[in-house]
């Protein structure tokens, strides 16, 4: 289950999705928004296929994901699951990664960076969702709790 403390990062945070097929072979890619289903199992990141060829290539042969979100105030979480499924975004998921990666850049261009660089990397809207069913959730924000699951 995706726990409700980590909601809120899950829709406004910095989001990193990484696979793996050995220890030497990792690839991994930036999030552009990502949705959690209504029974609260699965997460669907939203990703462009121009980035994402690696990643898919390994899910193939490999189901184990991990994907990292991380807020600007260091509140982060690890989610561990299974792939499930890719697929090409709807209207709704479009709708709802243009107003994460708006907000990005405003947040990101608030702290002093570039607009215009912030704009460059973020303003592209992904096009395919990678859905995968949470089965470990880690406390990744620093302090004491680092490294704990959430149950």
């Amino acid at each position: 289950m995706v726990p409700l403390i980590t909601l809120n990062a899950l829709s406004s945070g910095l989001g990193h999705f990484g696979v793996a097929l050995n220890h030497n072979y990792i690839r991994h890619i930036d999030t552009y928004g990502a949705i959690v289903n209504d029974a609260k199992t699965n997460i669907t990141c939203f990703v462009r296929s121009s980035e994402s060829s690696d990643v898919l290539n390994i899910l193939k042969k490999s189901t184990k994901v991990s994907y990292y979100v991380g807020m600007i105030t260091h509140e982060a979480y690890n989610f561990k699951g299974e792939f499930q499924e890719i697929f090409n975004l709807d209207s709704d998921a479009l709708d709802i990664s243009e107003n994460y990666r708006n907000n990005l850049i405003d947040v990101l261009s608030g702290l002093g960076l570039d607009k215009e660089a912030v704009k460059s990397r973020y303003q592209d809207a992904p096009n395919q969702g990678i859905n995968f069913k949470v089965n470990k959730v880690f406390i990744q924000t620093p302090g004491p709790e680092a490294g704990k699951i959430i149950e």
